[in-house]
């Protein structure tokens, strides 16, 4: 174990250099576990804190558990009366068609417990399509949920300690068909305009099968081709940490508490992050908890003010 200096921080990723930065201006003593991997500890008057990346070892292991499994994650929505799609778990094509019975379409398909947005299917609209993407989503999963479909504005929330550090609104990318240019066409024309390129991978291949689209198909003029749920593989994030209404802090902050979450992303689909999401006229879902959310859109914002998790982080640890 090597006892760091703050000059040893700068190779480390943004998210990780935001903490220890934080932590060495606090006085915080920052211990490196591993040579070949990113495990600290970190000591000041006697508490001792583990730290990988966003993951602290003062958050609830149980419920870290109980997040990545996104039915137990309803069932505990349910519990604390948040609003969150209506979904349920299936193990065959058959109970999927009839949980679809129950739901309605439009519905999203999603494997259980995989993470990242792998195996996600949008706009669900028939029990041709469930059959054609049940096999594809159980690729991740033995068991897929479906849910039904909500629609507002995707925001991306992280909570340090129980208090709002941080909102984006977020888009993926979306490109605009020519009529004339394959979808493969298009990314490669949008990657000579940007500095960050879009990485095709077999998500971008799954999310263009709800589309009806392939990277060789050549879409329509003007039809719009989306290549991600969120911002994570390229689009805009935009902040709006001082939009969020005092009905809706106190909404987050009863579920990150339930769940003694020391630091929690939270997905959620709002009308408007400024109008309460329990209230009908602007109902609103939280979709997904993460345990470990990246910092990264916070600190480099595609409009509006940078947020510094990792000095939030460091001051709820050490007060």
């Amino acid at each position: 174990m090597k006892k760091l200096k703050e000059a040893d921080i700068d190779n480390f990723k943004s998210g990780t250099q935001s903490i220890l930065r934080a932590a060495f201006k606090k006085k915080v003593s920052v211990y490196k576990f591993f040579n070949g991997d990113r495990v600290f500890i970190l000591k000041k008057g006697g508490k001792s804190v583990w730290l990988r990346g966003p993951r602290l070892s003062v958050s609830n292991p149980v419920a870290l558990w109980i997040i990545k499994d996104k039915l137990l994650t309803k069932e505990v929505l349910e519990r604390i009366n948040i609003p969150h799609p209506k979904g349920f778990s299936s193990r065959t094509i058959d109970e999927a068609l009839e949980i679809s019975k129950k739901i309605g379409f439009p519905l999203v398909m999603k494997p259980r417990k995989y993470e990242g947005g792998m195996g996600v299917f949008l706009h669900v609209d028939s029990e041709e399509k469930i059959k054609k993407f049940f096999r594809s989503c159980a690729c991740y999963d033995r068991q897929v949920l479906l849910e039904e479909e909500v629609f507002g504005t995707y925001y991306r929330i992280t909570m340090v300690g129980n208090k709002i550090a941080g909102i984006l609104e977020t888009q993926g990318i979306k490109l605009l068909g020519n009529g004339g240019n394959t979808t493969k066409e298009l990314i490669n024309q949008y990657n000579a305009t940007v500095p960050i390129k879009y990485r095709i991978t077999k998500k971008t291949k799954d999310i263009l099968s709800f589309q009806n689209l392939s990277l060789d198909a050549v879409p329509q003029k003007n039809q719009e081709v989306l290549l991600g749920f969120s911002g994570a593989e390229g689009g805009y994030w935009i902040d709006r940490t001082d939009d969020i209404c005092k009905e809706n802090i106190k909404i987050l902050a009863k579920l990150t508490k339930y769940l003694d979450l020391s630091v929690a992303g939270i997905d959620l689909i709002a009308k408007d992050i400024s109008l309460p999401i329990d209230a009908k006229k602007s109902l609103g879902y939280v979709l997904e908890i993460n345990g470990a959310p990246e910092f990264l859109f916070h600190q480099h914002p595609t409009q509006g003010k940078p947020r510094d998790i990792g000095k939030a982080i460091i001051n709820m640890l050490f007060k």
